[in-house]
């Protein structure tokens, strides 16, 4: 595989992350590629650099997730701080955070639904979900320990085979993506979990947020067909804050073409061409991608 690397040179030249900072944050999504990337961050600068990776629960992550990354603390000794967003209602005031652990994290929504009573339904053009419960509330976390920005190094699990996803300012933000750097595909990383005594127990479509609206529909309705209880959530929120934040009233819709989580479960079980199912979200729920600008 050889060692890890930056984009801007050689790999002899990089053995170091890029940008001299000795803190590096690294962003555990759940995931098995970004938890490859956590293990390999851990082994090769642990002893050189103050290491901390963040795992954001949003209470919506499939159960095998929150078991992964207790099952990987457990085995690996990272020490993984989960965090969850605190919502500031009636306040022009991002989510701060608070930290609880496997046994104390939210497995009910109610940190998305907190951010669903403030900012209303997310969908592909209200990014909110990611924005609040996830990197306002681990900003929070890392403000709250005293690194200052731009102290640290931001490690992100992306792979070589998704290198679309990454940020085109990723150099001004310090965001390293070791595994893209490394040119590790998902194959590599598949082959590698297969040589450890645990691996993430749920199928690569379902994703750690099952009912993600990022999804592709036929994603979704296979998930619906499979196990229609995950749309539960995402049906009561849309019943209870359909219009907030809705200027004009009109009820926010959350799924792509306009669909609602009803539209979904009625639909599920047809089968329709032209649809992808392998693979990731089409856009991604990693906190730093490539739409995102520091400072929103």
């Amino acid at each position: 595989m050889g060692y890890l690397f930056d984009e801007m040179g050689p790999a002899d030249e990089f053995q170091q992350p890029p940008y001299g900072t000795d803190k590096i944050w690294v962003s555990f999504s759940g995931g098995q590629t970004s938890a490859k990337m956590c293990h390999q961050i851990y082994e090769q600068f642990s002893d050189t650099h103050e290491v901390i990776a963040t795992f954001a629960n949003t209470g919506q992550e499939h159960e095998e997730t929150l078991r992964f990354v207790h099952q990987c603390d457990q085995h690996f000794g990272w020490n993984v701080v989960w965090i969850e967003a605190v919502v500031h209602h009636g306040q022009r005031k991002a989510c701060t955070h608070k930290v609880v652990d496997y046994y104390t994290a939210s497995r009910n929504g109610e940190p998305f639904e907190e951010v669903i009573k403030k900012y209303g339904l997310p969908n592909k053009g209200f990014f909110h979900c990611t924005r609040e419960l996830k990197i306002n509330a681990m900003n929070s976390y890392l403000k709250s320990i005293g690194w200052e920005k731009d102290s640290y190094t931001t490690c992100i699990g992306i792979r070589s085979d998704e290198i679309d996803r990454m940020n085109a300012r990723r150099k001004e933000y310090k965001f390293w993506y070791p595994l893209v750097n490394a040119r590790w595909t998902r194959e590599d990383v598949d082959a590698w979990w297969s040589q450890q005594p645990f691996k993430l127990g749920i199928e690569n479509y379902m994703g750690n947020c099952v009912w993600c609206y990022k999804k592709s529909n036929k994603k979704l309705k296979r998930i619906a067909t499979e196990s229609p209880e995950w749309f539960d959530f995402p049906s009561r929120m849309e019943s209870c804050y359909s219009t907030v934040g809705q200027k004009n009233g009109d009820p926010r819709k959350m799924f792509r073409g306009n669909l609602t989580s009803q539209d979904i479960l009625e639909d599920a079980g047809v089968d329709r061409d032209g649809d992808e199912l392998s693979g990731e979200c089409e856009q991604g729920c990693e906190v730093f991608g490539q739409y995102y600008v520091k400072g929103d």
